[in-house]
Parts: C-alpha cells; sequence; structure tokens
C-alpha cells in the first residue's frame, strides 16, 4: 500500500465536500499551514482564502449559517473569542478528536469549514506523518474510542 502523502489528504478532504478539483495551491497553503508553530486566526484565514475565495469570518452579528439541520452559534465577537480560545487551548487542552468536533460545531466560516478544520486537525495529529491512514480512516477510530468513554 503506498503511504498517504499530503496530497492525497487535500484530495480526501475536497472529495468529503463533493469536490473533485484540487489545486497546487491548496497542497502548498496545507503544507506551509502545517509548518506552522502554533495555530492563529490569522492563519486560518489565509488558509481559508485558498479553499474557499469569498468565505467570510463569522466574527460579525448577523453571518450566521445552517448546515443541514444544524444551526452553529450566531455570527459576532463572541465566534472570534472562541475561536481564539480554541486555538489558544488546541495543544495542552484538546486532542486532535475533540478539537476537530469543537471546531466542527464553532463553524467559525461562512465556507471552508470542514477542508480548514481537517487541516486543523492534521495539524494537532503532528502531520501527515503521523496520519498515514488519511482524515476519515483515523477519525473514524477516534470516533470509535471516544464513543467507548461513554
Amino acid at each position: 500500500m503506498k503511504p498517504f502523502s499530503l496530497t492525497d489528504f487535500v484530495i480526501e478532504s475536497n472529495r468529503i465536500e463533493g469536490i473533485e478539483r484540487t489545486t497546487t495551491k491548496q497542497v502548498t497553503a496545507t503544507a506551509k499551514f502545517l509548518t506552522l508553530p502554533r495555530l492563529t486566526i490569522d492563519a486560518l484565514l489565509e488558509l481559508v482564502s485558498v479553499y474557499q475565495p469569498g468565505a467570510q469570518p463569522r466574527f460579525t452579528r448577523g453571518l450566521n449559517v445552517q448546515i443541514g439541520n444544524y444551526f452553529p452559534s450566531v455570527g459576532g465577537p463572541l465566534v472570534k473569542a472562541r475561536l481564539q480560545s480554541l486555538l489558544e487551548n488546541i495543544i495542552p487542552c484538546r486532542d486532535a478528536y475533540e478539537m476537530h468536533v469543537e471546531y466542527e460545531h464553532l463553524h467559525p466560516f461562512t465556507d471552508g469549514n470542514g477542508r480548514s478544520g481537517r487541516v486543523v486537525w492534521l495539524w494537532r495529529m503532528g502531520g501527515i506523518d503521523a496520519a498515514p491512514l488519511g482524515f476519515l480512516h483515523h477519525f473514524y477510530y477516534q470516533a470509535l474510542k471516544h464513543s467507548n468513554k461513554r
């Protein structure tokens, strides 16, 4: 079996969203993001601008979204504060699974949350070498582990 590469990860992440086209720019932006010593809102804004041009951070009142039957908290300054807290506590307090679930529930952008959330997950995992099975395979086993804790 061939090793799972960063390009494979970006392709998988796009396909989860029903996107069949992966660009070199996406892979390059993901590689750059994964080298960061710590995550910041500005780094996320840059990443999301590559994955989903035109997506906005939901830091302004009225930038509300609905995902299927799920309604994340309303847009506004609290979204920014919660995202900042998540990023500041990503290493000491959160495993990759818990962090990803919290990020997706927050849904900090108007679009591009799934793909950016998976890149944040990969960063928290320690990069592509720590996730050789890809997102779906690893996340499945992480979900099982967390369900056993209940």
